[in-house]
């Protein structure tokens, strides 16, 4: 779970940008990331999901990481298709 103590859009902030770290950090990894948004969109929910004994007071993600089978790469079409350098 990411969390935060108080909920204001400092928090919001810094939430995703926590965020962003971890599914970086998990790339190299390969660990694939489901992300859970139900508890943290549902008040009823999103006090449940917090423990009690940490720091953590509002809940902003649900991550459910694992590793999941090998994907086939899809198709790319050559960057001079979709970019024009000036």
């Amino acid at each position: 779970m990411l969390g935060t103590e108080t909920d204001g859009p400092a928090d919001w902030l810094r939430a995703g940008q926590a965020m962003e770290r971890v599914l970086l950090a998990a790339t190299p990894d390969r660990l694939a990331t489901s992300l859970m948004t139900q508890p943290p969109e549902r008040p009823e929910l999103r006090s449940m999901a917090r423990d009690p004994a940490s720091g953590m007071g509002f809940v902003h993600m649900v991550f459910r990481p694992g590793y999941g089978p090998p994907a086939v790469a899809t198709p790319r079409r050559p960057v001079a298709d979709v970019l024009t350098v000036v």
